[in-house]
């Protein structure tokens, strides 16, 4: 990733359009961003390639009955939160970590193989750490959204039908993660599948919710100067209201139910300051059953959607 990037408008449209329709031919991205094919198809080439941006595919756990995953707090002793952040981003099991204010240090959200192996993972191994100070956890029991893509219908209450992944399932699956744009005819290679049976195959898993594909960025790069993780205490019967609220907020990146004191999970993204405290305070005080909430500000990233994080210095015109 190059140390210094210039995002100019053409990149926010191809951005913007990208974030709609990952798999969007040049010609749909095209006519979404009103940018000529050649330009287009360069511009976001160079963002591929030079790691601005990148696709990722996420399986819901709800559906593949795979996957365990924990937001782990960490308050860490003066002076070693960047080391611990750096060690943590590290480890392949950690998919985010964030430099966080308020509630803790570190903000970490792990990809478990089952229930039983948090114990294991938190008391003989972070706690074991002489540098971390306190530790608390939250299992997410359920996602609304991932990443801004509102789920079709965010607040069912019966559980979803399991869907165990055949080997050409998970190889799909597998080739995707590495390049979401790959072609069809290339994907279908790659798994040794006709391009029908591939295509017909993905558009399945796609519609059953098995994973999703989206487009990864930082939110500096559209203009969101302030990024928050905001936990909601809720009312039990509020709780469908509150969620189709929030689920239509543009701000909204991510929003879970959790394990804990409170209910919800809200990754929120903000113009600046002035917009959190609106959301906040204005936004949230007009839904009803909401009873408390701890805004916790991010400040930096070292690790997204199982990514390291290098830094770069963006500018903008």
């Amino acid at each position: 990733m190059n140390e210094s990037f210039k995002m100019d408008d053409i990149d926010k449209a191809c951005i913007n359009a990208l974030l709609e329709n990952p798999r969007g031919s040049w010609r749909e991205l095209s006519l979404a961003s009103e940018i000529p094919e050649k330009k287009l198809s360069r511009r976001i080439s160079k963002l591929f390639d030079e790691q601005i941006i990148r696709t990722v595919v996420e399986l819901n756990p709800l559906v593949v009955n795979k996957g365990f995953t924990v937001h782990v707090w960490l308050s860490v002793k003066p002076g070693k939160v960047k080391e611990i952040a750096h060690f943590f981003s590290e480890r392949p099991e950690v998919r985010i970590v964030f430099l966080t204010t308020g509630l803790a240090d570190i903000f970490l959200e792990i990809g478990l193989e089952k229930a039983t192996d948090l114990y294991p993972w938190m008391h003989d191994f972070v706690t074991q750490l002489p540098d971390v100070k306190t530790v608390e956890t939250q299992v997410v029991l359920k996602p609304f959204t991932w990443a801004s893509k509102l789920k079709n219908n965010p607040v069912a209450s019966s559980m979803p039908v399991q869907h165990l992944l055949s080997s050409d399932e998970l190889k799909l699956i597998q080739v995707l993660a590495k390049d979401g744009r790959i072609s069809m005819k290339s994907l279908s290679e790659a798994i040794q599948m006709s391009e029908h049976k591939t295509q017909k195959m993905m558009n399945d898993l796609l519609a059953e919710e098995v994973f999703s594909l989206r487009l990864d960025f930082e939110p500096k790069l559209l203009g969101y100067d302030t990024e928050a993780i905001v936990l909601i205490k809720a009312r039990p019967d509020s709780v469908n209201e509150i969620v189709k609220a929030l689920c239509e907020l543009k701000n909204t990146r991510c929003l879970f139910g959790i394990s804990g004191e409170s209910q919800f999970f809200w990754h929120v993204l903000c113009n600046d300051l002035a917009d959190l405290w609106y959301l906040t305070t204005e936004k949230l005080g007009q839904l009803e059953g909401i009873q408390s909430c701890n805004t916790n500000m991010i400040t930096n990233a070292y690790k997204r959607a199982g990514f390291m994080r290098k830094g770069i210095n963006m500018q903008f015109p």
